[in-house]
């Protein structure tokens, strides 16, 4: 409640003397040219590298640890929820290694309108994103039969990119340099670099030239 209510309050003011207090009182780790929007944040733990940005009005729960490396973007009206281990929650207690994180590598971003589920740690490779909006990551579900919750990490490789209203379940590990087409739903994969998925469930329907120019990014932007 104390970091709500400090965040809450510090929302007017200017992001130099919000960035002040948050990394003195809170112990939030802010390059100084990190910037935080219109957002308040219960993770535990908050590290923003040189160039990362948190845009307005997303919610982000109570990871273990947002980490955001150099030039990385969260854009606005995302919905990130987490389950950290200070918690204690009486779910996943079997499961030790468990981190509520979401990780973003170098220049990954992910735009708007989205729910990035963190019960488990979540990664996005350098130059990675989730693009357009309205996709789901889930990284916890029902075991139907042991009735139980169980969860697993979801992992985005470098330079991949996740079209808008993709569906990615819980264990899935996309590799580096593939597109996921919008509106694909990702159960498993089973494809190799350069490929092309998509479907219900996602498939690689075809590779992808070596050369194209996304793969060959040297920032994070594209105009």
């Amino acid at each position: 409640m104390l970091k709500f209510s400090i965040q809450f309050l510090l929302l007017p003011f200017p992001w130099v003397v919000r960035r002040w207090i948050l990394v003195s009182v809170l112990g939030f780790k802010l390059d100084p040219r990190s910037r935080i929007g219109l957002t308040i944040i219960f993770a535990d733990e908050i590290e923003m590298a040189e160039g990362a940005f948190l845009g307005h009005f997303n919610y982000i729960g109570k990871l273990d640890l947002l980490k955001m490396d150099a030039d990385t973007f969260i854009g606005n009206f995302n919905w990130i929820p987490g389950l950290s281990q200070r918690l204690n929650s009486p779910f996943f207690r079997k499961k030790t290694n468990r981190r509520s994180e979401l990780i973003m590598g170098k220049c990954s971003m992910i735009a708007h309108q989205n729910f990035i589920d963190c019960t488990d740690r979540i990664e996005l490779g350098p130059f990675s994103g989730i693009a357009g909006a309205r996709s789901q990551l889930l990284t916890h579900g029902i075991e139907p039969i042991s009735s139980r919750q169980t969860c697993s990490p979801i992992s985005i490789g470098a330079f991949t990119m996740v079209g808008s209203g993709t569906l990615i379940t819980k264990g899935v590990r996309i590799p580096d340099r593939c597109i996921v087409s919008a509106g694909s739903v990702v159960q498993h994969v089973n494809a190799p670099e350069y490929s092309l998925l998509a479907g219900n469930p996602a498939v690689a329907i075809r590779q992808i030239p070596e050369t194209a120019k996304f793969f060959q990014r040297t920032g994070s932007i594209i105009y």
